[in-house]
């Protein structure tokens, strides 16, 4: 992805975005074998997907519905997300009932050892 002008997010490693000259930008996320692309730049994304196919096997799925625990429903409003998945597993796993925090550590807290 660095060779075709993405920069590698310092946050998320698998998170690579490009701005293109049209002022537009390509996000997309690697989760092992998936791929998640956002633009808008429809042109951008063709372009992407041509050099993908040159280097990989890849298939197109329909639109995101989930990843990673989060639903995505799409609509003439646009893209909602919800996290109920994560309720759910938190009911599964009987921790519905635990304390959340908002930082589970002091911010710039030095680890040690």
């Amino acid at each position: 992805m660095k060779t075709m002008g993405y920069k590698q997010s310092l946050g998320d490693q698998t998170l690579f975005i490009k701005h293109l000259a049209s002022r537009g930008v390509i996000a997309l996320i690697v989760y092992v074998d998936d791929i998640v692309v956002t633009s808008n730049d429809k042109t951008g994304v063709k372009a992407l997907k041509r050099c993908l196919i040159t280097k990989f096997e890849i298939k197109e799925l329909a639109r995101l519905k989930y990843f990673f625990r989060i639903d995505v429903a799409h609509s003439h409003h646009g893209i909602f997300i919800s996290q109920q998945n994560v309720v759910d597993l938190l009911a599964e796993t009987s921790k519905f009932e635990c304390k959340p925090t908002k930082t589970p550590f002091k911010q710039n807290h030095k680890l040690g050892e």
